[in-house]
């Protein structure tokens, strides 16, 4: 008698999903493997296909979709695991659940998304064809529930080509997610013996041919906005998490920042970029730390820097936003930017009042240091600067993933983005290069260059198409003097429509996948 529990039956079929998974993460930065990609979707729609031949239960197909994205966004997210070994003393019991439990929960996901196709009515390449809708909706929705998490959608897998990657502007990273799953699938099709499926087949890997084609000619006629040209200065430490908030060290951080700003440099720099939480003190009450910072910021130039900022003493409730602060060469305050899109568990605890009450006051505790929660801010804004300063929208550590979530669509449009961020926490993972990889996507979708600045790498600086001007390696003590690029002249489509672009792709596939089960139904 089988005593295995449903979620293993039949196991093999599991453990190849499962290795199916991983394959397919090995698409994603660093490695870049596309051809992975392409073997992942076409195996696993091997299994997935078969099963639904059989007319397997709907909780089969949804394990199978489970044990697939288990090992998917295991190999892809180990990363975040590392964090917890910077105070591994505290947090070393939740290495598992970090490892497993995250990766288990997004898998739930993928079996939706895989017993959801049982409900469609047609074989052949019109399942195909509404299996990779429902995929994309699953992977639209994932950005938003649970305060979203769209990290590693299927279109980051196109970083590898800068021609491919401008598709983005059209349809965002979204539309790209759609054309990866449909020709990993529709493979499987390629050797079929009806010329229909066959033709189908081969129009999707046509229309990625033209896509390249089309994005060769949009990065070789560039049109951006004409602006007298602004030299900023990254301005990258790398200073290891365990040492980060050492009391003794913090002087020493400061003076580093201070050192490394004050070096001389070709370019008459105006704008200087420091890291997510630079400062270790709350600048807004350390007059003394503004004035040091004043003597290093060019003549009339302004500088950019990560800190945290508090309710004035005395104050009750007490208050901590994690911000990025805007100082002129006077050591005046002149614009703030407190995150809104704040990391769970790590900036604050979810239904933190009930896990007081059931396990008493303070019992969970956050992974970054402080017993207080960060309070968010008001979300996306665009903050006009002094004269000869274009705006700019800023964006702290992983804001910079929430395609269509960057700028204010109600605002003027900024001139360029600022993301600040702190990948000092995840070391020499692949997670700092995937992040590094969202962040690029940002700046084709919206057509606004972007300067992100990483305390321990990666910091690099992208034009409105995406194309590096320059970087810093990944555990680099260094500087980037470059440039700022300029915006696009018009806003991308992506940029001015957004969701409903997603949303029309979505409808338009599932409309298409009925018309290629209405022709096959004809054929029978």
């Amino acid at each position: 008698m089988d005593s295995l529990p449903l979620f293993l039956k039949p196991w093999s079929q599991r453990a190849a999903a499962f290795i199916l998974g991983v394959v397919g993460a090995l698409a994603f930065a660093p490695l870049l493997i596309f051809p992975a990609i392409l073997l992942s979707l076409s195996g696993i729609w091997f299994f997935l296909n078969r099963a639904l031949e059989q007319h397997v239960s709907a909780s089969k197909i949804f394990w199978l979709g489970w044990w697939f994205g288990l090992g998917h966004f295991t190999a892809g997210l180990y990363w975040i695991t590392y964090a917890l070994t910077v105070d591994l003393a505290t947090f070393w019991w939740l290495i598992p659940f970090a490892l497993f439990g995250i990766p288990t929960i997004l898998g739930i996901f993928t079996g939706v998304s895989f017993m959801t196709l049982k409900l469609w009515p047609y074989k052949g390449i019109s399942r195909a064809t509404a299996f990779a809708a429902i995929w994309v909706g699953v992977e639209w929705l994932r950005g938003y529930l649970f305060t979203g998490f769209p990290w590693n959608l299927l279109g980051y897998t196109w970083a590898f080509s800068p021609e491919m990657m401008q598709i983005a502007s059209l349809f965002g990273v979204y539309g790209l997610s759609l054309l990866t799953i449909l020709m990993g699938i529709s493979l499987n099709y390629l050797i079929d013996t009806r010329f229909f499926e066959r033709n189908i087949v081969l129009s999707i890997f046509l229309i990625a041919a033209v896509g390249w084609m089309w994005g060769k000619v949009h990065l070789d006629h560039p049109d951006v906005l004409p602006s007298p040209p602004l030299a900023i200065r990254l301005v990258q430490p790398s200073i290891p998490q365990t040492l980060k908030w050492h009391p003794a060290q913090k002087e020493a951080h400061f003076k580093q920042l201070l050192e490394l700003t004050a070096r001389p440099s070709p370019l008459p720099l105006k704008a200087i970029v420091w890291p997510e939480t630079a400062v270790p003190f709350f600048l807004e009450q350390e007059e003394f730390r503004r004035v040091l910072i004043s003597k290093v910021i060019p003549k009339g130039g302004l500088l950019f820097t990560g800190a945290l900022r508090r309710t004035p003493p005395g104050v009750i409730p007490v208050e901590i936003w994690n911000s990025l602060s805007v100082l002129n060469d006077q050591g005046n305050m002149v614009a703030d930017y407190d995150k809104s899109h704040l990391v769970p568990f790590g900036e604050y605890i979810p239904f933190r009042r009930l896990s007081d009450n059931l396990f008493g006051k303070g019992s969970i505790k956050k992974i970054t240091a402080g017993l207080v929660d960060f309070t968010p801010g008001p979300g996306p804004e665009t903050l006009t600067l002094p004269a000869g300063f274009p705006s700019f929208s800023g964006l702290i550590c992983y804001e910079v993933i929430f395609p269509r979530e960057v700028i204010n669509p109600t605002q003027e449009r900024p001139g360029w983005m600022i993301n600040i961020t702190n990948d000092g926490w995840f070391g020499h993972t692949s997670g700092p290069y995937q992040h590094l990889e969202m962040a690029r996507f940002r700046a084709i979708e919206e057509g606004i260059p972007l300067v992100r600045v990483a305390n321990s790498g990666i910091s690099a600086v992208f034009d409105a198409y995406g194309r590096s001007l320059g970087s810093l390696g990944l555990g680099t003590k260094a500087v980037l003097d470059v440039f700022l690029p300029t915006p696009t002249r018009l806003s991308p489509p992506y940029a001015r429509w957004g969701d409903w672009i997603t949303l029309m792709l979505i409808v338009g596939t599932f409309g298409l996948a009925g018309l290629f089960g209405l022709k096959h139904r004809e054929k029978e």
